[in-house]
């Protein structure tokens, strides 16, 4: 019998990922969630998981689309017009991705930004006054595990 390729690489997957196991699930088919769940290593005995009990008139907020999406990060530019308004940047952006620490793991390139988390991080910018192009560093597309 022919191994199966892995459609994901685990190690990508953070600790106290929310995996589901429902398979009863109209939308198992296409979540990340439970797909990501099938190709779990042999053996792991344990972890964090999304309860069938959260399926409510066919709709799960927990369901994260089997998609890869545009990932981002490092998302300060050169332009010089940024000095002037950066003490205001930083504070909005740290507010936004939860303290310091987070900020400096997204800004220099060791967290991935999800495109929704993108598009905030240009509103944050277009409303502190700044009408340039935001500039991501890195960018790929994979699964967003987060």
């Amino acid at each position: 019998m022919e191994s199966q390729e892995k459609k994901y690489d685990f190690t990508q997957v953070p600790a106290g990922w929310k995996f589901c196991f429902n398979s009863k699930c109209p939308m198992h088919e296409e979540c990340l969630r439970f797909q990501a769940a099938l190709e779990m290593p042999e053996d792991r005995e344990w972890g964090t998981a999304v309860f069938p009990t959260s399926l409510k008139n066919g709709q799960c907020k927990f369901f994260r689309k089997d998609e890869k999406v545009q990932l981002a990060t490092g998302f300060l530019t050169t332009d010089p017009t940024l000095n002037n308004m950066f003490v205001k940047l930083r504070q909005r952006l740290t507010t936004y991705l939860g303290g310091n620490g987070t900020y400096y793991l997204y800004r220099n390139g060791k967290k991935w930004l999800s495109p929704t988390q993108q598009e905030d991080i240009r509103k944050i910018f277009r409303k502190a006054g700044y009408r340039g192009e935001v500039i991501f560093r890195d960018q790929k597309v994979d699964y967003y595990f987060l």
